[in-house]
């Protein structure tokens, strides 16, 4: 479900500023050989997360569900000098492809990739995550969620990716899937959670923006 006309998404792209000819390249590569390449995030939402990141100037930058790491290159460009970005990818198949692109970004000593399931790894990377990006499998979702709050201090920002799902958590006929299952429990869940606040940004699939109190 598109909850914007194909020219309102056209007129954005085109008056959003552009990405890097090595990411354009990077998407290419993506649509040609890896599954499901609508998974990409793309240059707008790319740009909010750079936003959101060279407004803060993280320390600590944690992305779950890296993909072939185009959002990564968006995310570390706020962080500070000395910090750390970290990635995990459970595709042991996108390694190659993910640090071949990471190595055109002037900041790819400061990026750590690791790759395996979200659910072992998380718990032993154990920083005080200023943001966090989480796009990892649905059904993992709200697990990961109560494994990072913990650990970020105060005003830390964790953005959750693809929280509307083409719009089936406000229901229908194609709406009783377990991966709408998880992320409609994930937004109660959230919603309820007197640790943070919330907001729900209605780009592309939805995001939620997450504040720790």
């Amino acid at each position: 479900m598109e909850f914007l006309s194909d020219d309102i998404h056209e007129y954005i792209a085109k008056h959003t500023s552009q990405a890097p000819e090595y990411l354009n390249e990077l998407e290419r590569e993506t649509w040609l050989k890896v599954l499901m390449p609508r998974m990409l995030s793309g240059h707008v939402q790319g740009h909010i997360l750079k936003m959101f990141s060279t407004m803060m100037r993280p320390q600590y930058i944690l992305e779950v569900g890296t993909y072939t790491g185009y959002a990564s290159h968006f995310l570390v460009e706020g962080l500070a000098s000395g910090g750390e970005f970290h990635a995990v990818e459970i595709n042991e198949e996108l390694e190659t492809i993910i640090k071949k692109y990471w190595a055109h970004h002037p900041k790819f000593e400061q990026m750590h990739l690791h790759i395996g399931p979200a659910g072992e790894l998380l718990p032993s990377l154990k920083k005080p995550w200023d943001l966090i990006f989480l796009d990892a499998d649905k059904e993992g979702l709200q697990a990961y969620y109560e494994v990072l709050i913990p650990m970020m201090p105060s005003g830390a920002i964790m953005l959750i990716d693809n929280i509307l799902w083409s719009g089936k958590v406000i229901g229908g006929p194609n709406s009783n899937d377990k991966d709408t299952k998880a992320i409609v429990a994930l937004n109660e869940h959230v919603a309820k959670d007197p640790r943070v606040e919330q907001v729900i940004l209605s780009v592309r699939d939805g995001i939620m923006m997450v504040r720790k109190l």
